[in-house]
């Protein structure tokens, strides 16, 4: 039986972890932790699409769940799901409302255990809480309006926010102004002596406005005491998405002014990859076969492996590889050479422009092995021009023979 395709979700179980990030997560939590119990720090924790930033978000996630006897609280936001930044403001504030409100119970003076008591200052704190939520939530939404005239959508989710902060609004009976309220959660937050770590994931998946409200809502709404911010992105990207919502030059710049330390995910040694994806191409040759890979087949897996997976750079490219060939090769096993096989789909994945140009290529080849047909010399100047715009520098400008067709079209003579 052929191992499953990989879903390429991000791996949460320590024993899946095959690029040690079970250990930076423990090496990375006592300094957040120790973040949390400050004045309060934005964190950004920077990586390429696939490096696996979620994979070690959840390594983070389960180290910090050991931390919460010293008084550390986890809050984990997808800000892309969220929808609005409405919702985002009470994703963030509601779990602290209720740890503080839990927290408050726990260390309520004996002439304040009774229950009445318990629960109206509960309630009293849970209200402060959600009013200003409501509050900053209006706040907010005249900025996401006056961008919906630029960017279609936005003036959708300011009505949204609008909507929110009025359905808040009804319940409450006094409205003090949101620097008093803030006044107030921070005093409560330094009194009970608790602290936060939110987790803001997928930042990089915002559109431009709701990125811009989002690091807005981390820098200014909920900039509190005792709260570290670990905000997860791929920095190009993000830094792509606050130019555009923001309209200046360099978005970059502006991220700067937000996060105040940032880490950046070490991507795996290429060797890494290279014999993840050669070990991985062995099994399921062997399930397929019933037999191990061996000799001159061998040897060509081993140098086609090093040379091609030279351009892999994250896990998750050699995910996309290794599923290309789970997905067809035990069709077409008998019809094909395994080691040319794997690698084509490093082609495909790594450089897919030369992948295309090669489909051009081995289409015309074929007929021409066979004597059905045969090739101008346009036409083998323009493959000869193709191919040279789109081999990378580090590699030289590969040479087809006239001949026979190189070793690596072996498998697609037949």
């Amino acid at each position: 039986m052929v191992k499953e395709l990989d879903s390429d979700r991000a791996v949460e179980a320590f024993e899946d972890d095959e690029f040690s990030f079970v250990g930076i997560a423990q090496r990375l939590t006592p300094s957040i932790v120790e973040a949390s119990k400050g004045d309060g720090m934005v964190i950004g924790l920077e990586g390429r699409w696939g490096s696996g930033k979620t994979s070690l978000l959840n390594f983070l996630r389960a180290e910090l769940t050991q931390v919460e006897d010293d008084g550390i609280h986890t809050i984990t936001v997808a800000p892309w799901l969220n929808g609005d930044t409405g919702s985002l403001v009470a994703s963030v504030l509601e779990p602290m409302a209720e740890v503080l409100e839990r927290i408050q119970i726990q260390n309520a003076a004996p002439e304040e255990q009774a229950a009445a008591q318990l629960a109206e200052n509960a309630r009293n704190l849970r209200k402060m809480v959600t009013d200003y939520g409501s509050k900053t939530a209006r706040r907010l939404a005249p900025v996401a309006d006056l961008a919906g005239y630029v960017l279609p959508g936005a003036q959708a989710a300011g009505g949204a926010m609008n909507a929110i902060a009025n359905v808040l609004d009804n319940a409450a009976e006094r409205k003090p102004t949101p620097t008093e309220l803030k006044a107030e959660i921070v005093d409560r937050i330094r009194t009970l002596d608790v602290g936060f770590v939110v987790i803001l994931d997928d930042l990089d998946r915002l559109e431009p406005a709701q990125a811009v409200e989002v690091v807005r809502l981390v820098r200014s709404v909920a900039d509190f005491p005792k709260v570290a911010y670990l905000m997860c992105y791929d920095r190009d990207v993000l830094a792509d998405a606050l130019s555009e919502g923001l309209k200046v030059k360099d978005g970059d710049l502006f991220l700067q002014k937000i996060v105040q330390l940032t880490f950046a995910i070490p991507l795996p040694e290429p060797f890494d990859l290279r014999t993840q994806f050669r070990n991985e191409a062995l099994k399921l040759y062997k399930e397929v076969h019933g037999e191990e890979l061996s000799g001159m087949d061998l040897e060509d897996l081993r140098s086609g492996v090093d040379q091609e997976g030279q351009g892999l750079t994250t896990p998750r490219e050699v995910k996309l590889a290794l599923n290309g060939i789970r997905f067809t090769y035990p069709t077409v096993c008998e019809d094909v050479y395994f080691p040319d096989f794997c690698r084509l789909h490093l082609i495909k994945t790594t450089q897919f422009k030369i992948y295309k140009w090669l489909e051009s290529y081995l289409s015309v080849r074929s007929v021409i092995a066979s004597g059905d047909g045969m090739v101008g010399a346009d036409e083998k100047k323009h493959f000869g021009k193709t191919l040279k715009n789109y081999t990378r520098p580090r590699n030289p400008t590969p040479r087809v023979p006239s001949g026979m067709p190189p070793p690596l079209f072996r498998a697609l003579r037949r």
